[in-house]
């Protein structure tokens, strides 16, 4: 019995009750609980998967003893280090391998302490706990178990055996702190906070955190912290990292909704109060507002706050309500996050079957498609999950609301039978009240069931107009995405009879399905690869049930729609040979392929394209030109590989096998050819560039067509191959298609062959994957058993023969690099890794000398560059990783080549090298920072030899000699001091280094003594960092090179000690560093004659004045003594006398920033003294004139006197210079600051604003003098600060400000125009805002004052910019328009809309608006003619058209939309596409748009405004008759039609939009010649959405 019970503590049937009971009958003197305590905490010291249950039982052991009769093994269970042992244990395992069972661990530990016989036990046990589990948190202990101590402390925390007050006292007396409890609360919380950062550690320290928040301090007191202390903690935790607002909202402020209902709720209200996102006067974006909005989306989700619109009694589950007005101006907002918070609020519930809203149901409606164009791919990325949400519980509702509807029908039809039938009038009054409160149950059960059942109908709808041909690629890809969610959703429906879901069943149609295949041969690989799969989903047998009914009375099948599909898509991918066309056409033939039930029909499709290719190869074989320019091949390529993707997952008779066999034959043929027809253009060392001589007279051909030919054939042919190959891993046996052990070796060396022969880096990129994938199957087909070598040995003998013969004319190596990586990716024994690499090394380091070897034969280059490759590899560097201090030390002995191209070989190598040590995921921000002086970013115990290779390394650059001394230098030292820059020296090796680094502060190279200053940096982010800079200067001598090093060290030093570590850099600091400077040039003659030295110290003085200032130190005189010294050049640039420094532009642009700076921060030193300095540059050197006038900006007075002084000065040395740079800068500086004072609410700043005179003197001289582009761009910029002035100025006639305004809004139209350059477009959005802001303060659109017909040019010019093509340019528009409607931070789509109503509201009633509406209608851009206000002729050009009003100009010279249409059809058949200037503008939308407010014009513009009613009747009566007439040319549409066109569809819709708009207003024409295209767009099958325009009016 002894033995079994000790022997069966590992098993799985080990039960510790009876262990116990056996233990209680044995010797006390054996103490055999020991042996089964070990032995049980030896198993559960394991991995999870292979200790089991081991902790259970090691648990139910402890507590089986500490509840035994006998004292020995209940002293054994309370005693001290059995309880320390456990939390040893969990400490330990919980961090690494942690489970739930762990738990128990810390359930005994909590039992122990509060049951211990000996209290004092426990408490000691409690404190020891507490002591250790607050060390790691707060970093005090180096021991790497934070996960583990947060989970003991909250654990004890929940259990109420450790109270806050005795944790944050433990916290106190570790750390030494005083006894202040906000201060210590503060950095305890701070210091949880920083462990977020990791996210295996977010969930747990969250959970503490909210403990923290929700517990007592005291175990006789009820004191709790309070939200307002909540925010406290969390808004400063939040402030250390922005990232930390995602952990926040799921693992803190879920958990508190859960905990602390009440608390929550106060605190979500004290964060509304705080949030100013949706404030009037603010833009808002802050850190309460993101907490405020994740708090509602937290409540939103648990069920705490309701759904916006429903009332008190509807939301009876929730405890808070959130309104819609609020929520709706969250979702407009300009901020990207905020907008995607409100929309997962919106969206989130924590039922799939709860109703929302009619409020909820309308701001979907309204701002779903501004969700859908954001051009943030993240925000798409949020909207789409969801979107996903939304359309399940959409589904969901509606199924719930129809069963409840008739559960509830069921009901109140059967009480009525009742009451019928009984007939009982004593109880008439009861049963009709609860009869009527079941019927208005009922009724409000069918409005909320007929709401959400028109939402999903207008859904389903939206996501069709989404895929308009004129939609942008944002909308295609987040429509197409989201119909994914609806036609295969993730999760199956199952077989119910109402088919697959509601939303389905409405989606797919002839019109989904008709716009859907257009997108097959979208220009953008990821909507042609979603288009395809949503008719990949559709059953093959016949699509869909509703969709082949339709297709019925077109009288076509399904397929016979695909077959034709294709036929269109392969004729234009042969007619352009674009790569968008090719692989659309491609697609459709898979499509076709899968659709197809008919097996031999199936079979016959391959090779329908296979003929065709060879038919195609033929004639390039013959005529390679004539093959360029009439039959590409990639597209055939491209479809045998998605066709050969679907072959390989069917399985075939063995008949059909052998059928595809003979493709597959045929198809390996078919790559060896195009490969031989090709290789002479891609093997060419300039294959870019190259032409043969014999194509060099063919008309039509260059080198951009041969090339892509040659380059897409190669690419799709080595696809397909690798499609075939990757079969391998099939066995005949089972009907599946794989390639012949033939096929196989023939696919491996056709690209062994073009992988060590191309040239053209995009085909090796390719043909190396498919080599990749070669050399990983090889093991399908073993070699034989009687020979040594495989097909790896004879590819990897191929590659060394590579090295050593291919000449290498560059520093690159081709293919080879990848050949080898190929092989060693197969994992196989032989070659193996270790042979590989040390092969390269051997070949890699030996010698070359320049006169023996004339550089076209170097196989270190490649055998260096196959090193770099294989670190590079993602899949190769772990295993590479032991070798990495080797080939650190082959890449710093290459480096001392003779040979360019082995040093520069060698040094890519140590950048390959460096990545490797840091990783790849450190930001560029970083990575330019450097070491932040705390932990070492590299193990340099794991790489012992790294720091004698550095040590190496920097004494290699100071023993260079000759020639080669700079470029050897800059070669071997960069690597070496950036590792040390980066990761922090090593301990071991730090005096020696620093000593090292400080002797390149003398190099004669600039850019050596940079980098050494910025790595000694590195050494002194330690305390006496200004002793060791005091020595740099003493050593330095009379080397004024290291004089200049030792101060950029110093300058470089102070700007990261202030961004790092502030505390070493106090105020005493600061006036010791001055004292040095002020020494300095006393001991130091060098400081006088070196300019560049003189520079650096120049910069550090106005640094540490700038600190002064920000820290507001009363010690004032810390920088008066270096401001003293340099008094006599700062301050007086035109000094002459002093002749002992060289001419230095830098040292003139230092000196001058310094005065400016001294100038501008002194109120007593007028701007004459500035205008002086700058003159005085102006004649010296421009170049440091412009640079002076650019740092002026980054200082920049408070007060408007002193601005209106800066404003003086740029404009005097505007009119002293004729030089252009000199001009542009200054005058950006003036429109900044007079837009300041326009935007003044108050109204002060007006009384600053220049003269008249000025301004037009000012406007003289820059007409008078050349221009160049940036010139031009400020002066448009300063257009609207111009205008606002003038039109504030009194006695000016109204027709001059009228010729003005309108002047002034054709010239930023006109600026504003998409082919116009960026800088044009966004100082035209510029001037626009200027003048906006003036105007709304001047309160020219109050509803009291009449509209002026003359702001209506620059109001079109601000909605056209909403529209522009760079997101910057609307979001600045968008901003311009804020005065306009009222003030509010709006989205670009939301302030075009609201802009658009604006103008529909105060200009409706007006012709020369309605004008407008009527050219935007028929997009005749047409406006006054486009002369600048500027312009000397304009008046004379005015008074000869007074005659001609506004209106009539607008509705002249239009462009008839036959014209249009003619225009659009021509074909275009380039290779590659002219993109349109702005791809955001939808023209079909835009077209609505103005519809909308043609329609809503009152009075009727069919009696009030004839002119422009008969205008825009005209127009589009013949563009009826014209799409009538193009439609009866073109009889079938269909897919791929004519009206797939984008501009033929743009135009088209503008057509049908404005014949609508007319018929809505009682046009009876119009009404009639819609009613007759009706018909025939039915004959012709017109596109469905170009139907839909007209199918409301007609009621159809």
């Amino acid at each position: 019995m002894d033995s079994s019970i000790l022997a069966g503590v590992s098993q799985t049937d080990f039960n510790p009750k009876h262990a116990v009971s056996w233990l209680e009958k044995q010797p006390e003197e054996l103490q055999l609980w020991e042996v089964i305590f070990n032995e049980l905490l030896l198993c559960a010291e394991k991995p999870r998967q292979s200790s089991g249950n081991a902790c259970v039982k090691l648990y139910g052991f402890v507590e089986q003893c500490s509840k035994s009769a006998q004292p020995s093994l209940r002293h054994f269970a309370f005693a001290e280090s059995t309880a320390l042992r456990l939390f040893e244990f969990f400490m330990e395992w919980n961090e690494q391998d942690s489970h739930r069972s762990m738990r128990l661990v810390l359930d005994f530990l909590t039992y122990f302490i509060s049951n211990n016989p000996t209290p004092g036990v426990g408490l000691s046990v409690k404190a020891t706990i507490l002591n250790s589990t607050i060390s790691t948190i707060t970093q005090q202990s180096s021991r790497p178990s934070v996960k583990s101590a947060m989970t003991a402390l909250d654990h004890f925390i929940q259990k109420k055996q450790v109270f806050l007050f005795d944790a944050l006292e433990t916290y106190r007396r570790i750390h030494g702190l005083p006894s202040d409890e906000d201060v210590l609360w503060d950095t305890f919380v701070a210091k949880i906070f920083a462990w977020m950062e990791l996210h295996y550690i977010c969930a747990i320290a969250g959970k503490l955190l909210v403990s923290i928040f929700t517990t007592s301090w005291y175990e006789d007191r009820d004191v709790k912290h309070q939200p307002d202390t909540w925010h406290k903690f969390i808004y400063k935790g939040l402030q250390m990292n922005i990232d930390y607002l995602e952990p926040i909202k799921h693992y803190i402020f879920v958990p508190l909704f859960k905990t602390d209902r009440t608390g929550s709720l106060a605190y979500l209200t004290h964060l509304s109060s705080l949030q100013r996102l949706t404030s009037k006067d603010s833009n808002g974006w802050d850190l309460n507002s993101m907490l405020w909005l994740a708090m509602l989306e937290a409540g939103k989700k648990v069920g705490v706050i309701g759904e916006p619109g429903r009332g008190p009694e509807q939301n009876a589950e929730s405890a808070s309500q959130l309104r819609a007005d609020i929520l709706e101006r969250v979702l407009c907002h300009d901020s990207h996050e905020a907008r995607s918070s409100a929309f997962s609020i919106l969206v989130a519930s924590p039922s799939t079957t709860k109703p929302y809203t009619e409020e909820a149901l309308e701001l979907l409606k309204q701002h779903l498609p501004s969700f859908h164009e954001d051009p943030d791919p993240k925000m798409r990325y949020d909207v789409l999950g969801h979107s996903r949400n939304m359309i399940k519980r959409i589904q969901n509702t509606i199924e719930s609301l129809r069963r409840e509807e008739e559960r509830l029908s069921k009901k109140v039809n059967k009480s009525g039978q009742s009451k019928a039938a009984l007939e009982l009038p004593t109880e008439d009054g009861k049963i009709s009240q609860t009869e009527k409160r079941q019927k208005d149950v009922l009724a409000a059960l069918r409005n909320t069931l007929r709401q959400h059942e028109e939402f999903v109908y207008w859904y389903v709808g939206f996501l069709k107009s989404e895929l308009a041909p004129t939609a942008s690629y944002q909308r295609h890809i987040t429509a197409l995405k989201a119909m994914v969610f609806i036609v295969k959703p993730a999760t199956p429906q199952g077989n119910n009879a109402s088919g697959p879901s509601e939303l389905r069943n409405l989606l797919i149609d002839t019109t989904w399905f008709r716009c859907v295949l257009d997108l097959i041969v979208d220009p953008f690989d990821d909507v042609r690869e979603t288009a395809a799969l949503l008719v990949m989903s559709l059953p093959p047998e016949n699509g869909d049930s509703k969709l082949q009914g339709q297709m019925d009375k077109l009288e076509r099948t399904l397929i016979e729609e695909l077959r034709n599909f294709c036929t269109k898509a392969d004729e234009l991918a042969r007619r352009t040979a674009r790569a968008d066309h090719s692989d659309g056409a491609a697609r459709s033939f898979e499509l076709l392929f899968r659709w197809n039930t008919n097996s031999e029909e199936r079979i016959h499709i391959p090779f329908e394209v296979l003929s065709s290719l060879e038919a195609k190869l033929a004639s390039a074989e013959n005529d390679l030109a004539n093959a360029v320019l009439q039959a590409p091949v990639h597209g055939s390529f491209a479809s045998l590989r998605y066709i050969w993707g679907s072959l390989s997952s069917i399985k075939f008779s063995e008949t059909d096998i052998k059928t595809l066999a003979e493709l597959q034959d045929r198809a390996i043929a078919c790559c060896q050819r195009i490969w031989q027809t090709v290789r002479h253009v891609l093997c060419d060392d300039s294959p870019e560039g190259h032409l043969p001589e014999e194509l060099e007279e063919v008309e039509g051909l260059d080198t951009k067509d041969l090339l892509s030919y040659s380059f897409r054939a190669i690419h799709e042919s080595s696809n397909l191959m690798r499609v075939i190959a990757s079969n391998a891993r099939y066995n005949h046996g089972h009907g599946l298609l794989a390639p012949s052990k033939e096929n196989f070796e023939a696919i491996g060396s056709l690209t062994f062959d073009e992988l060590s022969n191309l040239r053209h880096r995009g085909a090796f990129t390719t043909v190396s994957q498919t080599f990749t994938s070669c050399c990983q199957l090889v093991k399908y087909f073993p070699g034989h058993p009687n020979s040594d070598s495989s097909l790896l040995d004879e590819w990897y003998q191929g590659a060394l023969n590579c090295i050593h013969t291919q000449a290498s004319t560059t520093r690159r190596s081709a293919g080879i690099p990848a050949l080898i990586v190929s092989i060693l990716s197969s994992n196989a024994d032989r070659p193996s890794f270790e042979d590989v690499i040390r092969n390269l090394q051997e070949i890699g380091c030996r010698p070359a000398l320049v006169s023996e070897t004339d550089g076209s034969n170097l196989p270190q280059v490649h055998a260096l560059n196959c090193i770099k490759d294989i670190f590079k590899s993602s899949y190769l560097s772990t295993k590479a990783e032991p070798y990495l201090t080797d080939c650190l030390q082959l890449a710093a002995n290459s480096l001392k080549s003779e040979i360019w191209a082995i040093r520069n070989c060698g040094l890519l190598l140590l950048r390959s090298l460096i990545d490797c040590l840091f990783g790849t995921s450190e930001s560029k921000t970083s990575i330019e920072a450097g070491w932040d002086g705390r932990t070492v970013k590299i193990p340099y115990h794991k790489f012992k030899t790294l720091p004698a290779l550095l040590v190496n390394l920097l004494e290699m650059g100071q023993q260079s000699s000759g020639v080669l001394i700079g470029t050897q230098t800059a070669e071997s030292v960069f690597p070496a001091l950036d590792i040390i820059r980066r990761a922090g020296p090593p301990e071991a090796f730090h005096d020696k280094l620093y000593d090292m680094i400080a002797w390149y502060l003398g190099s004669r190279i600039w850019h050596v003594r940079e980098i050494a200053a910025r790595t000694l940096c590195s050494f002194l982010l330690r305390p006496g960092w200004l002793g060791r800079v005091a020595d740099l200067f003493t050593s330095s001598g009379t080397s004024a090179n290291k004089l200049h090093g030792a101060l950029l060290t110093l300058k470089f030093l102070l700007e990261r000690l202030t961004e790092v570590m502030p505390d070493q850099l106090s105020d005493s600091d600061i006036r010791s560093t001055c004292l040095l400077l002020t020494e300095l040039p006393l001991s130091n003659h060098s400081i006088i004659t070196c300019s560049e030295a003189k520079a650096v110290y120049i910069e550090i003085v106005s640094f540490l004045t700038r600190l002064n200032r920000i820290r507001n130190t009363l010690a004032t005189d810390l920088a008066t003594e270096p401001w003293n010294i340099l008094q006599s050049r700062v301050l007086d640039l035109c000094n002459q006398s002093i002749k002992d420094t060289t001419p230095s532009a830098l040292l003139d642009i230092r000196l001058g920033n310094a005065a400016i700076e001294h100038v501008l921060l002194q109120p007593h030193i007028g701007p004459d003294e500035l205008e002086r300095i700058l003159t005085t540059a102006l004649k010296n050197d421009i170049n440091v004139a412009c640079s002076l006038l650019e740092d002026m900006s980054s200082v920049m007075p408070q007060s408007y006197e002193e601005q209106e002084g800066l404003i003086r000065t740029y404009i005097a040395t505007i009119l002293v210079t004729d030089a252009n740079e000199p001009r542009a800068i200054p005058l950006n500086q003036v429109s900044t600051l007079l837009h300041r004072f326009l935007c003044d609410a108050s109204g002060a700043g007006l009384r600053y604003l220049p003269t008249e005179e000025t301004i037009t003197v000012l406007c003289t001289d820059l007409q008078q003098k050349p221009l160049n582009p940036s010139l031009a761009a400020a002066i448009i910029r300063f257009s609207g600060i111009e205008l606002a002035v003038f039109s504030r100025a009194e006695g000016i006639p109204r027709d001059e400000q009228e010729r003005r305004l309108r002047a002034w809004g054709t010239m930023i139209r006109d600026a504003g125009i998409a082919h116009m350059t960026f800088d044009s477009r966004m100082a035209a959005v510029n001037a626009l805002s200027s003048f906006v802001a003036s105007v709304a303060l001047s309160n020219t659109f109050t509803p009291e004052n009449a509209p002026d017909p003359a702001h209506l040019p620059w109001l079109m010019a601000l909605y056209d910019a909403i529209l522009d093509d760079d997101d910057e340019i609307r979001a600045a528009a968008a901003s311009a328009a804020a005065p306009l409607l009222s003030y509010q931070s709006l989205v670009p789509v939301e302030a075009s809309r609201r802009l658009l109503r604006w103008l529909s509201t105060t200009y409706g009633s007006v012709d020369e608006f309605r004008a407008y509406v009527a050219c935007r209608m028929t997009a005749n851009h047409v406006s006054p003619a486009l002369t600048s206000f500027l312009s000397p002729n304009h008046e004379e050009d005015n008074n000869s058209s007074s005659n001609i009003t506004p209106t009539t100009k607008l509705l002249q010279g239009w462009t008839s939309a036959g014209t249009q249409l003619e225009r659009a059809m021509r074909p275009d058949d380039a290779l590659f596409a002219v993109e349109e200037q702005n791809l955001y503008f939808d023209e079909l939308v835009e077209a609505c748009r103005w519809r909308d407010v043609f329609s809503s014009l009152v009075p009727n513009p069919l009696t009030s405004s004839p002119e422009v009613v008969a205008t825009l009747k005209d127009w589009t009566l013949a563009g009826l008759e014209a799409v009538k007439r193009l439609a009866g040319a073109n009889p079938h549409d269909g897919a791929l039609g004519w009206t797939s066109k984008p501009d033929v569809f743009a135009i088209c819709g503008w057509i049908l939009t404005c014949g609508a708009a007319l018929a809505k207003v009682g046009d009876a024409d119009a009404l009639e010649a819609l009613d007759r295209f009706r018909d025939a767009a039915w004959e012709t099958e017109l596109h469905g959405l170009l139907c839909k325009l007209y199918e409301d009016v007609l009621g159809a």
